[in-house]
């Protein structure tokens, strides 16, 4: 009969990979950064709007930062400006340390998200963000009205932070 194992035992094969808490990544797969469960978008949208408050700070886990944001009433207006910043860059991580989950692209991307962001949260009524995509004849047509008065601004801003707007190409934005 031999020599049998004990229960529960498997023996040392060298030509099977190893498992659990050894096991190694396949050679040439990257994994990549490990993104948060909670977006860039809504919690760039969350400053944005109710940044005043810390609902920002609060949807990413920073309660005690969300808690001092709203007692000063976003630092009097410098915090909330700096954070709208800092969010749309993708620089604020979660309670746990990962990034923001960044939004979808397709495409070829080459414009940068986080730069028409800003763009059109500085000088949107400018049509700066049109002009940075490469759509120019929408960046004169956003110059000529301001903006759409302010509305077409907004909606722009919203737009690039969900991951909507669309380079001169009709690329997503790159979001790195």
């Amino acid at each position: 009969m031999g020599f049998q194992p004990p229960p529960g035992y498997t023996p040392y094969n060298p030509f099977q990979p190893p498992e659990g808490a050894y096991a190694l990544a396949p050679v040439g797969v990257h994994a990549g950064p490990e993104y948060s469960d909670r977006t860039r978008a809504t919690a760039f949208l969350l400053s944005y709007f109710l940044g005043m408050f810390g609902a920002d700070r609060f949807y990413v886990g920073h309660y005690w930062l969300g808690i001092l944001k709203l007692l000063t009433c976003g630092g009097a207006g410098i915090w909330l400006l700096v954070d709208n910043v800092l969010f749309a860059l993708g620089t604020p991580k979660d309670r746990d340390g990962r990034l923001l989950r960044p939004p979808p692209t397709f495409g070829n991307p080459r414009v940068n998200g986080g730069h028409v962001l800003l763009a059109g949260y500085f000088g949107g009524w400018l049509g700066l963000d049109r002009f940075i995509a490469g759509q120019v004849g929408l960046g004169i047509a956003k110059l000529l009205t301001f903006g759409g008065c302010g509305i077409w601004s907004l909606i722009d801003v919203i737009l690039c932070a969900v991951g909507q707007f669309r380079d001169g190409d009709g690329n997503s934005l790159r979001w790195d």
